[in-house]
């Protein structure tokens, strides 16, 4: 485990009895709707090629970038209708992120670029 995610548990402990914390474990039927939503945001803004390196990028370090960056953003990540919480869940897989960036891909297919 990483330190960061350590001590994020540690502190997930101690205040479960105080503030309700939610799950960081995601159905695979929410995962997937994680995938379309994100994917089609991006789609819609035109930014395929640069969510498609960066998530190449991304992909070796997807679980310490969710705990590190998406968590202190995610009240951020609700002003465009996704719950930071579970991003910062979907991200922890390396394999969500490999997903991510197929159906990102897919949708830059068929819009015809190459």
């Amino acid at each position: 485990m990483y330190p960061i995610k350590n001590i994020l548990l540690r502190i997930k402990k101690r205040l479960s009895g105080i503030i309700d914390i939610p799950s960081s474990e995601l159905s695979p039927e929410r995962e997937e709707e994680i995938i379309n939503k994100v994917a089609s945001l991006i789609s819609k803004w035109d930014m395929e090629i640069p969510a498609s390196l960066l998530g190449k990028l991304m992909v070796p370090t997807s679980s310490m970038i969710s705990q590190i960056h998406v968590m202190p953003s995610a009240l951020y990540l609700d002003l465009i209708g996704l719950d930071g919480f579970e991003v910062a869940a979907f991200l922890e897989k390396k394999e969500n992120v490999k997903r991510l960036i197929a159906k990102i891909e897919e949708l830059k297919e068929a819009k015809g670029y190459d």
